[in-house]
Order: structure tokens, then sequence, then C-alpha cells
């Protein structure tokens, strides 16, 4: 299958894999990560999400767990546990994200537009709507949440 190349949240993201061609076992995402990108706490309510760092150094916090991830390290955020990152490194960090069941390819590709290269955006070139990713979101079961110390 050809790579999908888009632009999600004002990132860089590469489909690699889908549910359709893994039996709904898991999707595959490249990520060019930057500090302006670092979503809020969230929870998925479908699947696992893991993390393989490529390239580039991370902050991942897993409900009340920080964890310093760098090059060739792997962190699962498992189902219903509250998690976000930061990205340490300067520019960006590469990360793949593996997620299980497959699923959450549809929610990136419903947030996103295509990309014209690949070339990660400027951080701050792309408008978001941050109201309609809020609704795309929790339609494939994502859930915003206020950070710990909030609650």
């Amino acid at each position: 299958m050809k790579k999908e190349v888009l632009i999600w949240l004002g990132e860089l993201a590469i489909i690699h894999a889908t549910g359709k061609e893994t039996n709904g076992k898991y999707c595959l995402i490249e990520l060019y990560a930057t500090k302006e990108g670092s979503p809020p706490w969230h929870v998925h309510l479908n699947e696992d999400e893991g993390f393989y760092v490529i390239d580039g150094e991370l902050t991942i916090l897993v409900g009340e767990n920080t964890y310093k991830a760098k090059k060739g390290d792997y962190l699962l955020a498992p189902q219903n546990i509250p998690h976000t990152y930061t990205v340490d490194s300067s520019g960006y960090a590469r990360v793949l994200l593996i997620c299980s069941p497959a699923g959450f390819e549809e929610a990136v590709r419903a947030m996103s537009i295509p990309a014209t290269s690949l070339v990660p955006p400027k951080p701050d070139s792309v408008e978001i709507d941050y109201e309609k990713i809020m609704t795309l979101a929790k339609e494939y079961g994502v859930e915003f949440i206020e950070p710990p110390e909030n609650r």
C-alpha cells in the first residue's frame, strides 16, 4: 500500500500500516512530534497506544508515571489510562505510534489534511480547529481530560 502522508494537528504523520492490512490487529503511524504539538491529557477507549522512539527524546506521562524516552526506547500507554507526552529534543522527535487494535488511523485521517511533502511543517504554520478535533476525537473513542494535578 502507498504510504499516506498527512499533516495531523500541525505535525507530519505517515500512516505505514492500517487495520485493513493487519486484519484489524494494529496500525502503525510515524509522527514527527514537536514541542509545540504536545497533546493534552487524553484516554484511548478503544486501543492501546505504543510509542517507539526512532530519533529524539520525549517525556511520556502515563497515569501517575513519568518516563524519559530516547532513541530505541518503547513505552506502552494502555487503553483507558490517561497519558500525554512532551518533546524534549530540539526540533522534533520521530516516533512510531503502534495502536492495537487498529482503528486509530481513521481518527488520524479524519483530523488531518494531506501533506504536500515529507518535510515537517513549521510549528504554528497550520491552523487547527480545536472544536472540530475534540468532536472527531470523541467519535473515535479518544477523550481529552484534565491533567492529574487539576483533578
